[in-house]
């Protein structure tokens, strides 16, 4: 799971490294690529919330024997993963035009509009890949959702060697050439895992192709499930958005370091985000079974792991953040402001697991709504003005914004872990 979380990382991977260098790149595509996945970031997490109870949904089916169950959730998943992607296409297509309005630089304003376009027409490929995704680890078959997603690695990072900077007679496009390789990358990798899924001698008695009667109303009861999720996760995402859109008001160097800081902190993100989604499933396993001890261990055994593997990221994040950041831009005051913030990163790392692995075991056991009012709280009553203070009242810049939300999110995650252990507790 770990690795085919990896494709959703490894595209805005890729294009990070890659606009970092050459002269098609640098600070200004840097700040664009920033101020577009503050947006997309804030659409993504309001997605993964919306389709956040297809993964349960179809664990506990799995868990249970139940095989139509377990194809009714998929071709719902699917259905609702697409309409959940054209309304956030829709919805990014109509903030293009006000992007000048934030008080960003204008520079960076300039080439971010047809890459966030570009970006948005994506979306429904990438919603339909991750229930795709979601649907082949739930039933224990995740090996060809990596294979798939190597490819669409891959693919991206050729167009973009292509489009990015003009080689082989293309034109160099520069951002807007990452944003044409996503495009293709999302499309072709959500096509070749519908066709596996549906052919697949290993999913045939699912029949994920057939239709029936109830799938409508599995979508919306899959969508009231996953609202409170998405209520969860847009406080979490938007929060960040926002803190995000504050270093544009810091200056172009800041936004193109923050991307950079984005980009290599995404490569720990993996971790506890993937232990998340499968802690979420095996939970909802032995909920499905009716084994309640399993799901405590399962929860305990998750979190474990999660925070002593960050620790390790944190050793490495601390010690060597000017190193990583030199990697992806050869802007010299870019990577020594990326360096300081990838050492801040490197703190929130342990933290981070604990929250992250705590609610994914929480939502394996479909316990929703009260991490949604500890977010809310979290993230904009107590992140939101800590990070303005340290950002600008403090003058902190941009080390201010990453380090407001740090207190906060460690509450946050004692309070998640509390919450799994009292609710699987024994009477």
């Amino acid at each position: 799971m770990l690795l085919g979380q990896a494709g959703l990382v490894l595209l805005q991977l890729t294009d990070t490294l890659m606009l970092g260098h050459g002269e098609h790149g640098g600070a200004v595509p840097l700040a664009g690529a920033a101020l577009v996945g503050n947006f997309v970031m804030f659409a993504i997490y309001f997605a993964y919330g919306s389709i956040g109870a297809v993964a349960p949904r179809i664990s506990q089916a799995f868990g249970a024997g139940d095989d139509r169950g377990v194809g009714v959730a998929a071709r719902a998943g699917v259905v609702l993963g697409l309409l959940v992607g054209l309304l956030i296409a829709v919805a990014l297509t109509a903030v293009t035009p006000f992007l000048g309005t934030l008080g960003q630089p204008p520079e960076v304003v300039a080439v971010s509009g047809s890459y966030l376009l570009l970006v948005a027409w994506s979306m429904p490929a990438a919603l339909l890949t991750l229930v795709l995704g979601q649907t082949a680890e739930s039933i224990n078959r995740p090996w060809p959702v990596v294979a798939v997603m190597v490819g669409a690695v891959i693919l991206n990072a050729g167009l973009n060697w292509l489009l990015i900077f003009g080689n082989f007679g293309c034109p160099a496009m520069g951002l807007q050439g990452a944003g044409w390789a996503t495009l293709a990358a999302r499309w072709l990798q959500a096509a070749v895992l519908l066709a596996w899924l549906c052919q697949s001698r290993h999913t045939q008695r699912y029949r994920f192709w057939s239709v029936d009667g109830g799938l409508w109303p599995m979508v919306q009861d899959l969508f009231g499930q996953g609202l409170p999720v998405a209520a969860q996760d847009v406080l979490e995402g938007g929060s960040f958005a926002a803190g995000s859109l504050m270093l544009g008001w810091v200056g172009t160097t800041a936004m193109a370091a923050n991307q950079v800081t984005l980009g290599i902190a995404s490569l720990a993100w993996m971790f506890p985000i993937s232990l998340s989604m499968a802690t979420s499933i095996r939970v909802a396993h032995a909920v499905g079974a009716g084994d309640m001890p399993t799901a405590r261990r399962t929860g305990i055994a998750a979190i474990l792991l999660g925070a002593t593997l960050m620790a390790a990221c944190a050793i490495v994040y601390t010690t060597s953040g000017l190193w990583l950041a030199r990697l992806f831009t050869n802007d010299d005051t870019v990577a020594q402001l990326a360096g300081t913030l990838v050492t801040i990163v490197g703190i929130y790392q342990i933290s981070d697991a604990i929250q992250s692995v705590s609610l994914g075991a929480l939502r394996g056991l479909v316990d929703n709504r009260v991490p949604m009012i500890a977010n809310a709280i979290c993230y904009w009553l107590l992140s939101i003005p800590t990070v303005y203070l340290l950002a600008f009242t403090a003058g902190w810049g941009a080390a201010g914004v990453w380090l407001g939300y740090l207190p906060w999110m460690i509450l946050t995650g004692l309070f998640f872990l509390w919450r799994f252990l009292k609710i699987t507790s024994t009477p």
